[in-house]
């Protein structure tokens, strides 16, 4: 039995959330300190229960732990990713393990971690502490066999005071962690069930009398375009306070000093009853000429604090970054520093394919990177904090910030909101977040959780925040679901912050805020669920948001797939998800469900999301482009925009456009920077780059763009320039006998995870989850019956010398509405691997997906799968004819449309083959080259969590037609 904890067992106990643990800090500088890091490779044993790890195991000697076979695993890390006996486990809303709460597994894997480390004689004599960064779930500590103190909360530090039993030399530092207690019932996330110390683990060694807090409010006043800053210090004295201790305060930007204070005395007499207030001085700066902060401009000046002895030495010196930025919510605003800002947002939780929730700064840094390159300016830390480094580089580099509590009850949401015995966790988690992080100008919300329906605890834990910190607003997304958008929840959030609302709720929200019937500001906390090929209508939202009051944007959900690389019998590796290392219950590939994959390769979907977030616009208006700068506090200097007009396609001209003077949320109008031509189909594109390089990109790099159709084409087919050249011929006449297929009905995509969840098919029919659509396909038969059989069919080929010229006519009758596509389909000899094509692009798109495609003509090789989970992919819309060219000698097959557009694939796998694999691995390329055109094709949606696509993108029932010619000429 664990010496001390054994009998008591506190991990089974909601209501105990630490034992001996330090109060949690601001995380600061400081000069005057040691610190031992002790990250790197441990001693590791693992036990199936925290009562089968006898007492010897915690208190023998490291030499006696050295002669068994305890192997070493990495910290940080997770051992479930370093150990075969226990693997990561994947579920969204399920509990791993049967309920109810508090109950816990029989088996519960318990990790004992043991690192020896020397203290030399010139470790400084003074206040030891040990900070453990973060351990899933719940940790107890020894130090040479004594017991340090116990902690909960996954996702924040613990530190403990070990003064007491360090010792100068070889010192034995145990860590036991627990994977499942009582509060895993409150860190239900949609996410890897981990476990191990997963964040860093150091001593420090403090003063006697120290530095043990330091707030920092920086404020800044839009009305006076002035700033205050508000320090408090809080000194921590080991034994009894002594007089005499004082702090002052300068403030600095780029080590050039602003304003300095005079030394301001430390109350140290604590028996003054009503009037003690804590160790802490208070110093105060007003009408400060200082830049304001914000994701646009992040602005920070440091905060230098020196802690003075009673014979004016210094002991120490903390220093703190400081933003100063005021954040309001004023009637159906968010408004930052007096200006009401757009929320470009995505949730992102902590993850890489090999370390699990183990990150790096450098893990960290890289998701800002991707994130600005696509225009994003918002996070929420779904669903916990993060390590303090995040919040560092967020003030840094610019980001807002919902700040989440760890906690989310999903599985019990109705029940432990109310339970008193998680009240204490409930308070404890929320509160030590807002100790930790209160200073970061970044964080501009605080959230209470998420999916934990909403009870008592958290109006307790609001009113808590509230006192503590009225400098922000409270967010949380239950207390609007279960009481209502207008007036709900008022006591929970000061947004209306709902999860996958559809279009016409939203616009129907900020209509009542046209009328004065709702007065908050309205910003999604999850829109646009990005599992595998979705995010369909993120345009269609973004134009009601543009247009309608009260409505700021939201976070799409979400930033990473979650894969894990996993290595097969036959030595090769795989990103994994849910039920892939064998977990039960499970959830799939829920967990895939990223703009990026895990690897951080952009998901096609991610250039829709750059180009709704775009900073500046342009359109055509009455014949001169008005030009809106969407940002809050820049002006458009740092870009550089240049034009091209294209006729069918083709440049015909181009230049930088002169664009002076467009201040921040401002308008021009300019006139057009050439006349319109005569004749063909002409577009205006306008593009934005960088001017100069960023800390996310190179110098030129695109930030924005738009397309503005100047004229239409005319009647006649549409015909590439070279159409009339008279190498074009049949390709059979060219390449010989079936270099192309003949073409078969199609009526079949393999279905997206917004058309319905392939590998969960059972699960969805009893729950209703997602879409209905791949089961209505199943049913009707359209998944697997010959198309010929369910809709009127009727085509006509005509092939001569020249070419191949086809006409197909597809009734569908009305028990066949919403199909997936209406098309056909042919094979071609691989060789033929790239593309060059006529209409949007470059990047994949589809019906409700394409608003960031511009029409022209691109070129590239044939698409690879880019989802973790296959299903439909490749299509581009709006297509006037493409070819497939083989690049060694570039002969080449041409299809060009005879009437309307069409819509095209060019793919290694058919539908077939690509439904039936559970994942990348299972596939292998087709023979030959897919090819399929689509009179029509069904948009996305995001109905894997949230709406389906909109009616104006499904297919009715009725008339479609397709009408192209196939021909081919030899490579020159």
């Amino acid at each position: 039995m664990l010496p001390i904890v054994g009998s008591i067992r506190p991990w089974k106990d909601p209501g105990q959330v630490s034992m001996n643990r330090l109060r949690i800090h601001i995380s600061f500088e400081s000069s005057d300190r040691a610190r031992l890091n002790l990250d790197g490779d441990w001693e590791f044993e693992l036990f199936d229960s925290p009562e089968a790890v006898g007492d010897t195991v915690v208190t023998r000697s490291p030499e006696s732990l050295r002669s068994t076979a305890a192997r070493r695993v990495a910290v940080p890390g997770n051992w479930t990713l370093q150990v075969e006996e226990d693997l990561p486990h994947y579920t969204n809303i399920q509990m791993p393990f049967a309920g109810p709460p508090p109950r816990l597994p029989e088996r519960n894997p318990t990790g004992v971690y043991r690192r020896n480390f020397s203290i030399d004689g010139e470790w400084p004599q003074q206040q030891t502490v040990l900070h453990i960064g973060g351990a899933d779930s719940v940790h107890v500590v020894y130090l040479n066999g004594e017991f340090v103190g116990y902690g909960t909360d996954a996702r924040l530090p613990s530190e403990y005071d070990v003064s007491a039993v360090l010792r100068e030399g070889a010192n034995d530092l145990v860590v036991v962690v627990i994977r499942y207690s009582a509060h895993s019932y409150i860190e239900d996330q949609d996410a890897w069930w981990m476990a191990g110390l997963h964040r860093s683990v150091f001593l420090e060694s403090r003063p006697a009398v120290h530095v043990a807090d330091l707030v920092t409010d920086g404020d800044w006043d839009p009305a006076n375009r002035l700033g205050s800053l508000a320090v408090r210090c809080t000194a921590a004295f080991t034994d009894t306070p002594l007089s005499g201790y004082s702090v002052r305060a300068r403030l600095e930007l780029n080590d050039d000093c602003v304003v300095s204070s005079d030394a301001t005395a430390i109350p140290h007499e604590y028996a003054r009853p009503y009037e003690f207030t804590g160790h802490t001085a208070v110093i105060s700066f007003e009408s400060l000429e200082v830049q304001p902060w914000s994701a646009e401009n992040p602005t920070l000046y440091t905060c230098r604090i020196d802690l003075i002895d009673p014979q004016q030495n210094v002991v120490e010196t903390a220093s703190q970054r400081v933003g100063f930025r005021r954040v309001r919510v004023d009637g159906a605003q968010l408004l930052v520093n007096g200006e009401r800002v757009w929320i470009f947002g995505v949730n992102r939780h902590d993850h890489n394919p090999d370390r699990g929730t183990a990150i790096t700064v450098d893990d960290i840094r890289a998701d800002l990177v991707a994130m600005r390159r696509h225009n994003i300016n918002a996070i929420r830390t779904s669903h916990y904090p993060n390590d303090s480094a995040f919040y560092d580089l967020c003030d840094e580099l610019g980001f807002y910030l919902i700040d989440e509590s760890n906690i989310e009850s999903h599985a019990y949401n109705w029940l432990i909101c109310n339970d008193p015995t998680f009240r204490s966790a409930w308070l404890e988690r929320g509160a030590r977040m807002v100790q930790r992080d209160r200073n970061h100008p970044s964080v501009v919300i605080w959230s209470l959780g998420n999916e934990s329906g909403y009870g008592a605890n958290h109006d307790a834990l609001a009113g808590w925040i509230r006192h503590a910190d009225p400098s922000r607003p409270l967010h949380y997304e239950d207390a609007i679901r279960l009481r209502g958008w207008d007036d709900g929840g008022l006591l929970a959030t000061d947004l209306v912050c709902p999860m996958y609302p559809t279009i016409d709720d939203i616009a129907a929200y900020g209509e009542r805020v046209r009328r004065g019937e709702a007065t908050r500001p309205l910003i999604m906390c999850e829109y646009s669920h990005a599992m595998g090929n979705s995010n369909g209508s993120l345009a269609d939202y973004w134009e009601v948001i543009r247009s309608t009051p009260g409505l700021q944007g939201g976070f799409l959900w979400e930033w990473k797939d979650h894969g894990l690389r996993q290595r097969l019998a036959d030595g090769t590796t795989r990103l994994a998800y849910g039920g892939q290392f064998g977990e039960e219950p499970h959830d799939g590939n829920f967990v895939a469900d990223g703009l990026v994959s895990a690897d951080l390769e952009p998901h096609p979907a991610m250039a829709e999301v750059a180009w709704v977030h775009r900073p500046v616009t342009v359109e055509l208006v009455d014949d001169e482009l008005r030009i809106t700068n969407r940002r809050s506090f820049s002006d458009l200097a740092d870009l550089n925009a240049q034009w091209e007009l294209l006729v069918d396609g083709q440049l015909i001209a181009e230049d930088d456009l002169a664009v002076c003077g467009v201040a921040a949320g401002a308008q021009i109008l300019l006139e057009l920077p050439m006349g319109v031509p005569s004749g063909g189909e002409a577009f205006l594109t306008v593009r934005w780059f960088s001017a100069a390089p960023t800390w996310f990109a190179e110098a030129g790099h695109l930030v924005a763009w738009d397309q503005m159709r100047l004229s239409s084409a005319p009647d006649q087919p549409r015909q590439p320039a070279d159409a009339s050249d008279e190498m074009w011929k049949n390709p059979t006449e060219l390449f010989g006998d079936g270099v192309v297929s003949e073409a078969t009905l199609q009526l079949w995509r393999a279905a997206t995870d917004n058309d319905g969840f392939k590998l969960m098919l059972a699960d969805e029919a009893d729950s209703a989850l997602g879409s209905e659509a791949l089961q209505r396909w199943i049913d009707t038969g359209v998944a697997h019956d010959d198309p010929e059989g369910l809709v009127r069919h009727q085509a006509s080929i005509d092939s001569t010398a020249d070419g191949v010229t086809a006409r197909h006519v597809i009734e569908v009758p009305d028990g066949y509405v919403d199909l997936p596509r209406v098309g056909i389909s042919f094979t071609v000899d691989p060789r033929f691997s790239e593309v060059r094509w006529y209409g949007r692009g470059p990047h994949e798109n589809y019906p409700d997906r394409r608003s960031s495609a511009m029409l022209g003509i691109w070129r590239q090789p044939v698409d690879q799968l880019p989802y973790l989970v296959p299903q439909e992919y490749g299509l581009r819309t709006d297509t006037r004819w493409f070819e497939l060219i083989d690049p060694a000698t570039e002969d080449s097959i041409r299809v060009t449309s005879e009437a309307a557009p069409f819509h095209f694939s060019a793919i290694r796998h058919t539908a077939e083959q690509l439904f039936a694999a559970s994942t990348a691995t299972d596939l292998t390329n087709h023979e030959r080259l897919v090819v399929s055109i689509d009179a029509a094709h069904r948009g996305l949606g995001t109905a894997s969590c949230g709406p389906d696509v909109l009616q104006k993108y499904r297919i009715p029932a009725g008339r479609q037609e397709l009408a192209y010619r196939i021909d081919a000429r030899r490579g020159r």
